[in-house]
């Protein structure tokens, strides 16, 4: 008995991506947004973190967005958990329309070993290591440029406030993946009944 083997078609989202891999083609489309026609206005996609950035233009395709970024382009791209924001604008006019948080993860084909960390998550690391004095050099020079891009000075204070933000976005990172993987978001809802 022969096995043959099929192959899938690549289905294109039609949302914004929360999670990205360096070296694959990134394509998504937005055909939600009929109040900005692509015919008349630009969507562009702002990433950025505390030591990276760069930003995602779409195309136009009738009125609809599509965006295809190359593969060769996004092997550039620093893996890491990015606030992506995202603005229409014209000649005139500029509008947020939506906010999120994007993880891209690592090339595995790049590299013989990969860092698996998030951006968070190694950070954390780094900063857990500097408030028991046994970060290196290259960890402290890490933290010191992160901290100057949030408009901080590395003091044992500002140490413990940054450690305090790098848990709350690896527990969001870690609700997002949960939720990719189908499990039920850990976000608790209070209902309060009153008697009647």
């Amino acid at each position: 008995m022969v096995a043959t083997i099929q192959s899938m078609a690549t289905t294109v989202p039609t949302t914004d991506p929360t999670e990205l891999r360096a070296g694959d083609t990134w394509q998504w489309r937005r055909e939600d947004l009929s109040d900005y026609p692509a015919s008349a206005w630009t969507l562009t996609w702002y990433f950025r973190n505390a030591t990276h950035f760069f930003d995602v233009v779409a195309d136009s395709d009738g009125d609809n967005f599509s965006v295809s970024v190359a593969k060769a382009t996004t092997a550039t791209r620093v893996a890491g958990t990015y606030d992506v924001v995202s603005v229409v604008s014209n000649a005139t006019e500029r509008h947020e329309i939506g906010r999120a948080i994007v993880v891209i993860t690592p090339d595995f084909s790049a590299a013989a070993t990969v860092d698996g960390r998030s951006f968070a998550r190694a950070m954390l690391d780094h900063v857990e290591a500097a408030l028991l004095n046994r970060a290196t050099k290259d960890q402290l020079d890490v933290i010191e440029a992160t901290m100057a891009g949030r408009g901080m000075k590395r003091t044992p204070a500002t140490l413990i406030t940054l450690r305090s933000q790098l848990k709350a976005e690896i527990s969001r990172e870690e609700s997002a993946a949960g939720i990719r993987a189908g499990k039920p978001s850990r976000s608790r809802v209070m209902i309060r009944f009153n008697n009647v």
